[in-house]
This record gives structure tokens, C-alpha cells and sequence, in this order.
């Protein structure tokens, strides 16, 4: 009687576990046209975003212990003291895939133009993007789904912590979350494909009555704080676990 029941936590554990449930299958993207402005590569004009591509296109650093992908949320990680205590704990064997203002499309021209090549090879890939997208949830979860062939393609080893698309506004009844819980709704469904683990955070950033718990966020209630980050960083951590 112990030893199955060991087996049956064992069972349970495991499927919490990155790669312990492998689904069978084609990833369940959405069905949306190809050409679907979620889906269709575009780059951006800005003199910074084209200077920032071409440095991370022109530094690509393999076998990082994490890649992070992104959009300013992503990008702000950098300099704040959860972004060092990540360094520290993985050897400073971490990138910042992270653009402002950027969308699936943005995301998807990146990586197919230089930023993650063949044999980049990162341990785990952070992904979450989706909040500067203003498609409809199914086009935006799409994109999402590219961007993970994309990445799945490229180096098929990666475990993937796909990560959902944060509340924002005025909380669960602000149009913005509303529309990103509406995307989160689908690509949870991409949980054990192709390496991916979904996690979702959305919780851990509003109070009971729904709305954003302020010291998390920024004054424009979109971009996170210095505390906003370290529950981020902490789950982060929580997952990978040790920097061996």
C-alpha cells in the first residue's frame, strides 16, 4: 500500500514538471489566416530598437543558461536587482531578448533575422508576450505559437516557461486584461507541447477584489516595479531551481 501510493505521488509530481507531460500531437494553435498581422514578420524603424537588434544579433552568446523573449516588461528586467540576482545564481549566463513596444509580429521577424539562430542552444527560454497586441485573442495566441516553433525549431532542446500575459489598467475589469486573459485562456492550452510549461502569474499581481496591487507595478499600472520583478524572478527560480 505505501509503495503505490509513492506511486501515485510520484505520477502527480511529475506532471508538474517541465517535459513531464509530453503531449502528443501539433501544437493547438489557433486556426487564423497566415496572413494575419500577429503572424507575418515586421520590423520596426526606431533608430534605438534597430541598434539594440543588431547588438543582440551581433552578440549571440550559446548555451546561455536563459534566454529571455519579450517585450518592455522583458526589457525592464535589466538593470534591477532581480535581474542581478539572476546573474548571480546562473553563472551570468542570462540574455534579454526584451524590445519595447513589441508585438508577436515584432517578435517573430527578431528570431528569424539573427537573434536566435540554429545552435543558440539556451537551457530554458522565458518567454511572455502578447500586451501590445491589439488582435483579436485567437490571432494574438497565434503569434504566440509561432514564435514557440520558432524557438522549438531553432533548438529543440530548450525547455520553454511560457509565461502569461500579466493584468494591467484597472485589473480584471480593464479591456486590456481582459482581452490578455482572453489569450491566456489559449495558450495555456499550450502546456506540455514541445517543451513548454505554462505559468501563470496573473494572481500573484491583483488583490482580492481584482485590481492591480500597486506596489507591483509602475505608475502607468503596465510595467512592473522593483518588487513587480521579484515575484517574476522568484518563480523563475522556483522552476530552474539550482545555477549548476
Amino acid at each position: 500500500m505505501r509503495r503505490f501510493a509513492f506511486f501515485l505521488l510520484l505520477v502527480f509530481y511529475c506532471t508538474g514538471c517541465i517535459g513531464g507531460t509530453a503531449n502528443s500531437g501539433e501544437l493547438p494553435i489557433p486556426n487564423v489566416s497566415p496572413n494575419d498581422p500577429a503572424l507575418v514578420p515586421a520590423s520596426r524603424t526606431s533608430r534605438w530598437w534597430v541598434s539594440r537588434h543588431n547588438e543582440k544579433a551581433g552578440n549571440i552568446i550559446p548555451h546561455q543558461k536563459i534566454v529571455f523573449i519579450g517585450d518592455s516588461i522583458t526589457q525592464g528586467y535589466e538593470g534591477t536587482d532581480a535581474w542581478a540576482a539572476l546573474n548571480t545564481k546562473y553563472n551570468n549566463k542570462i540574455t534579454n531578448l526584451g524590445f519595447s513596444g513589441d508585438s508577436t509580429e515584432h517578435v517573430i521577424w527578431r528570431l528569424e533575422n539573427g537573434e536566435f539562430p540554429e545552435g543558440i542552444n539556451p537551457e530554458y527560454v522565458v518567454l511572455m508576450i502578447g500586451t501590445n497586441n491589439k488582435n483579436k485573442p485567437e490571432s494574438t495566441a497565434a503569434g504566440v505559437g509561432k514564435i514557440i516553433r520558432i524557438i522549438n525549431r531553432h533548438s529543440p532542446g530548450s525547455k520553454i516557461l511560457l509565461f502569461s500575459i500579466l493584468p494591467c489598467g484597472n485589473g480584471i475589469d480593464d479591456p486590456d486584461t481582459i482581452r490578455n486573459n482572453a489569450v491566456n485562456s489559449i495558450i495555456r492550452n499550450y502546456n506540455g507541447y514541445l517543451n513548454i510549461r505554462y505559468i501563470d502569474l496573473g494572481e500573484y499581481y491583483v488583490n482580492s477584489t481584482g485590481e492591480l496591487i500597486e506596489e507591483l507595478f509602475a505608475r502607468d499600472k503596465l510595467h512592473l516595479s522593483a518588487k513587480g520583478y521579484d515575484i517574476w524572478k522568484d518563480w523563475i527560480i522556483k522552476i530552474i531551481g539550482s545555477g549548476k
